[in-house]
């Protein structure tokens, strides 16, 4: 009842005061300076390890947060829940999050941040988890906003959308052997490596194929063939002759490249 109260009162204010502004929701944030309402300003975040560099083991993703009311000289702490029917990650295994998570002194603002597991997570599964927000001494969910948001993560590989000259998906047999998600991520490596070694070869692919070399027409990259033969196949061919267990199948079957 004294929200509804507050509500008319502040409404009436605006009103009167100047004849000429009307209440909405953006009034109620601004005038009700006393309130300690927390939410989430996004409903889900995605992330996708894909063509990350095997090195890479972990990724922090970040759900932002955010006070409805007026910021303070010291920090402030928030807490989460995990909404079981809404998850398919493990903590410990999957993800982690801090055992403090802080609104900082003088800001509205704060992050719930959530560290990703690559090592466990498979090649083929997509997983989520469903964070809300709790009641504590310092803050009170803002139910009629956002009180749950969702992180959703995977180490899904997918082949390159690239087509044979009938306009078939395939994958360059002749040069990588048969496809595994470990090949295409040290592929792309060792073409993004290209931006560094070798500068100008690489804006002159980019420019021809995509960023992400999806623009590639008949199944392989005929115009660069020399310059991915050094510095891609090469490389991948001595790599996978080092780390043959990396690959599915725990041999190197990709074609000599010299």
């Amino acid at each position: 009842m004294r929200k509804i109260t507050y509500i008319i009162t502040s409404c009436l204010f605006v009103l009167f005061g100047t004849g000429l502004t009307s209440c909405n929701e953006q009034d109620y944030k601004l005038f009700d300076s006393s309130r300690t309402g927390i939410y989430f300003t996004e409903d889900s975040v995605v992330y996708s390890f894909g063509v990350t560099k095997l090195e890479v083991t972990s990724h922090e993703m970040e759900l932002p947060v955010k006070i409805m009311g007026a910021p303070v000289k010291e920090e402030r702490s928030f807490k989460v829940e995990v909404v079981a029917d809404k998850t398919t990650a493990k903590a410990g295994e999957h993800y982690m999050i801090p055992t403090e998570l802080i609104i900082k002194a003088d800001s509205v603002n704060g992050v719930l941040p959530v560290t990703i597991l690559r090592e466990d997570l498979g090649s083929d599964t997509y997983w989520q988890v469903a964070f809300r927000l709790v009641s504590t001494d310092d803050f009170e969910p803002e139910n009629e906003i956002l009180t749950v948001a969702i992180a959703s993560f995977n180490n899904i590989v997918e082949p390159p959308q690239w087509k044979d000259w009938q306009g078939n998906l395939t994958w360059p047999n002749h040069k990588l052997g048969v496809w595994d998600p470990v090949k295409w991520v040290k592929f792309m490596e060792y073409f993004r490596a290209m931006e560094q070694s070798a500068p100008a070869t690489y804006k002159g692919m980019v420019e021809m194929y995509g960023p992400d070399l999806e623009k590639v027409q008949y199944g392989w990259m005929d115009e660069y063939n020399y310059a991915a033969t050094k510095y891609i196949l090469i490389p991948m061919y001595d790599f996978f002759e080092a780390n043959p267990e990396l690959l599915e199948s725990g041999r190197n079957d990709i074609p000599k490249p010299y």
